[in-house]
């Protein structure tokens, strides 16, 4: 069933319109602060066009352009005043008290003619889409797909508080995992039952589901572990229902009044502003450093070409973020069909690698395509190394807990590549995990640019491998 989601980019067309009528407005608020004839001076449209990508960079940095269907209208409301109130104080000492003045008063009625129609446009806006958002949900023209796995005295608790609560939160409980095991007990007669030997990741795929939302007692750690491992690589939104102890404990902490509490599990999530943040870095560095970096683009071009015969690139299907295949880059360090047997890992005086693919991998100049992977958005600057699903299903095997490290998305560089560099073996693949697990757990971007130093400093060491 198509739903009509409200497409975030109505959002920014919203705010393009907002751009030009208060660039406008302030232009002729300000013939009337100095009284003279309206006039449109030289660069007038080029300042209209930075002025527009300004406001946009920071609405998206702050959040605003993330699922409307998930915000509050308050906390909304005063996340707008705020990035308003900011961008007009950086336009205020950039640009308006540079023009001198004989009375101070001229610079604050500038300053309130771009900020009270700024502030008056943007939350009229804001409050227009979330409220039709929050009609929506209402209505149930709009609704997420829920699945709830528990047992079934617990599941059948929660889905009772859910049905009576009166938040309008959007979850629609379509399909119900038993892990009793018990075949008459059913939720609901709109609520599909699976049994516990269910195959979780076909349910989630058939029914398209969204939300997940666990009904198991804390006493039950190894399963609650087995299902968040089975549940790490998929595109859904993990929640687990508290008990007294998670409320005691300050592990719930929610403002959602009218709904059924719940704990969201957002290990290796950046809250939105950082996320964004780190998504316009990554599109930042990527640039810049192909720009930097383009005569040694060229000049690793022509010496892979004269190394070997064969493609200049190489390309492989890696697993990323959420379990999705993509196609990763690297300049060819090896000679033409070194795999013609299967998978099999590079090692340090590896046969297959060519004179050149040596110094390459020496001083990481292989990775350079793979900022084409960043600028994409398939690939982060920092994260754990992206893995073929061979050697993914073979570590899984024994070390299930591998595939949290798909919660967030592969990078160029990371935690295990600082500490332990490019692994050899399966073995060495296991042994670099803790590291990358350290990073998904404790992703920051602090931590971020702390990795960006250290690995910098190893290239310039030449002491890759």
């Amino acid at each position: 069933m198509n739903q009509p989601r409200i497409n975030i980019r109505w959002y920014v067309f919203s705010d393009i319109i907002i751009c030009l009528l208060t660039w406008f407005a302030f232009y002729y608020l300000r013939t009337l602060i100095y009284q003279y004839n309206i006039n449109l001076p030289a660069g007038f449209y080029s300042g209209f066009l930075f002025y527009t990508l300004g406001w946009l960079c920071m609405h998206f940095l702050s959040g605003a352009y993330n699922s409307p269907y998930q915000k509050s209208r308050l906390s909304e409301t005063i996340r707008s005043i705020i990035v308003v109130l900011i961008g007009c104080l950086v336009l205020l000492f950039l640009f308006i008290l540079k023009n001198p003045q004989t009375n101070n008063q001229f610079y604050y009625l500038e300053f309130y003619s771009l900020l009270f129609p700024n502030i008056i446009l943007t939350l009229t806006s804001r409050v227009i889409f979330l409220s039709y958002a929050k009609n929506q949900l209402k209505n149930k023209s709009v609704f997420f797909k829920s699945l709830i796995i528990g047992t079934g005295q617990n599941a059948k608790i929660f889905y009772e508080d859910f049905i009576a609560s009166k938040e309008h939160s959007g979850f629609l409980i379509t399909v119900f995992i038993n892990l009793d095991n018990d075949i008459n007990f059913k939720l609901s007669d709109s609520v599909k039952n699976y049994s516990n030997d269910s195959n979780i990741s076909e349910v989630i795929e058939e029914e398209k589901i969204e939300e997940v939302i666990i009904t198991v007692e804390k006493n039950e750690r190894a399963l609650i572990t087995k299902l968040l491992q089975i549940l790490s690589d998929k595109d859904v939104n993990i929640k687990i229902n508290p008990d007294t102890v998670d409320i005691i404990s300050g592990a719930l902490q929610t403002n959602n009044v009218l709904g059924v509490p719940l704990i969201d599990i957002h290990s290796g999530m950046l809250p939105y502003w950082q996320q964004n943040f780190k998504r316009l870095t990554d599109i930042v560095i990527s640039i810049l450093a192909a720009f930097l970096l383009s005569p040694l683009f060229i000049y690793t071009t022509i010496r892979v070409a004269l190394s070997s015969k064969g493609s200049i690139f190489f390309s492989q299907k890696r697993i990323g973020l959420k379990g999705k295949v993509f196609t990763m880059y690297k300049f060819r360090s090896m000679f033409m069909n070194a795999e013609i047997n299967g998978p099999q890992l590079s090692s340090h005086n590896d046969a297959r690698i060519t004179k050149w693919g040596k110094t390459m991998r020496k001083w990481r100049l292989d990775e350079l395509p793979q900022l084409w992977n960043v600028l994409i958005g398939e690939m982060s600057i920092v994260g754990p190394r992206p893995e073929r699903k061979y050697y993914i299903d073979k570590i899984v095997e024994t070390h299930p807990e591998y595939k949290y490290l798909l919660k967030v998305k592969p990078g160029i560089t990371g935690w295990g590549m600082v500490k332990f560099g490019y692994a050899s073996s399966i073995q060495e693949m296991i042994a670099r995990m803790p590291f990358d697990l350290l990073y998904v757990e404790n992703v920051a971007l602090a931590l971020d640019f702390k990795i960006m130093i250290y690995t910098i400093k190893i290239i310039f060491s030449g002491s890759g491998k």
